[in-house]
């Protein structure tokens, strides 16, 4: 944890995009070797901190940005064009605090204040072994004990775990009924009950600290817990568009990157059989084009559903909202991975090398397919809700 002091930067004014652009300059000189090394660039959030970049979401009357979701995209667009892994990352933090906004309460207070003012980092774990990106049906048990719960399970990509001081995470408690009912808690990094099983160590989105763990009667206080108990399902789909939004916009800073590296290099870049720069092959005129294209389409998709009415939309809709969202989500990433590929077409064998940028954004940018809900699940969804067909079936209870 990082304290902040009076004299810290004010966050309140700042241009985020800007701040952005100049923290992703000196992250990119680092990005190759912490990929090389699969080491988390804790350096980089002591800057992001400092800088009252993570305090972005915050409301403004806790002294943070109060930022609205484009320029939080705008940016997070920008920082991934520098060094994804890092902009992945601390994605689980800026759209975490803004998700937890909506709902609110006594902990969502306390978090805004351990944020701007302690410099407190937030990583969020809801992926867990056999329940894939179903996060509304935790295997996590939570047992009720005096002044809360112990919470016992597994939890995987724990994105951003290294830097966390507040660890955002699900679990399931059983209601008056006998069935599980999903809870949510934003809990202090404890000394005790949680173990690192399995560091992170993965062909790509490397430096992400993604660790896999182990709850091992994990206390977590009743005030600790986020929402209402069994609000977590309708949390997910009232603040999606800040989760899958964001998370979008990193793939797409990493296709944006890819496509300025690429041209940048082809503009100087001359075999000997030629007597001009390759950039004059139609070859890659061709796929330069498609590339520049394929990013003006995933744009165009995600900044659409930035802007959109999303009060609207959950009023009249949560679970429609949830899906638009994810349909965007896909999208995007599906054409960000096109974008870089072409990319690599363009660059040829030496794209393949350790250490060049495109071979980086090339592993990174699979992550975004990986992501749920995955592509199948999602056009199951969408095309079942547009035909009116029941996207879930009844629950069917025994007894």
């Amino acid at each position: 944890m990082t304290v902040l002091t009076d004299a810290a930067p004010r966050t309140t004014d700042t241009d985020y995009v800007a701040l952005a652009a100049e923290l992703a300059k000196g992250f990119a000189e680092r990005a190759a070797e912490h990929d090389r090394e699969g080491t988390f660039p804790s350096e980089n959030f002591r800057e992001l901190v400092a800088s009252g970049y993570t305090a972005m979401t915050v409301p403004r009357e806790y002294g943070g940005g109060g930022v609205g979701l484009e320029e939080l995209c705008r940016a997070q667009e920008t920082l991934a064009a520098g060094c994804a892994n890092t902009a992945f990352a601390v994605n689980m933090h800026v759209h975490g605090i803004a998700m937890i906004a909506g709902i609110g309460g006594p902990g969502a207070e306390r978090a805004y204040r351990a944020i701007a003012h302690e410099g407190s980092v937030i990583a969020g774990g809801f992926s867990e072994p056999g329940v894939g990106g179903n996060w509304w049906h935790p295997t996590t048990k939570a047992e009720p004990v005096e002044g809360g719960y112990l919470l016992n399970g597994r939890k995987g990509f724990f994105t951003g775990f290294p830097a966390a001081d507040l660890l955002f995470l699900s679990a399931a408690r059983t209601d008056d009924r006998g069935l599980p009912e999903p809870v949510g808690f934003l809990v202090p990094k404890p000394e005790r009950g949680v173990t690192v099983t399995s560091e992170w160590d993965a062909a790509g989105m490397r430096a992400t600290g993604s660790h896999s763990l182990l709850l091992d009667d994990l206390f977590a206080a009743s005030d600790e817990m986020v929402g209402e108990p069994g609000a977590l399902p309708l949390m997910f789909m009232q603040g999606v568009h800040w989760a899958w939004c964001s998370f979008a916009s990193v793939f797409l800073g990493i296709a944006r990157g890819a496509l300025d590296g690429v041209v940048r290099e082809q503009r100087g870049r001359t075999l000997h059989v030629l007597d001009r720069t390759v950039a004059h092959l139609p070859g890659v005129q061709f796929r330069v084009a498609e590339m520049k294209t394929r990013l003006a389409a995933a744009e165009a998709h995600l900044y659409q559903a930035v802007r959109a009415d999303h009060d609207r939309e959950i009023a009249a809709d949560p679970l429609g909202h949830y899906i638009e969202m994810s349909v965007m989500k896909n999208s995007v990433c599906r054409l960000a991975h096109e974008v870089v590929t072409l990319a690599m077409q363009v660059q040829g064998g030496s794209a393949l090398l350790s250490g060049h940028p495109l071979q980086r954004a090339y592993r990174d940018v699979v992550a975004g397919l990986l992501v749920p809900p995955n592509s199948d699940v999602t056009a199951e969804w969408a095309g079942k809700h547009a035909l009116g067909v029941p996207v879930f079936a009844e629950p069917r209870w025994e007894g």
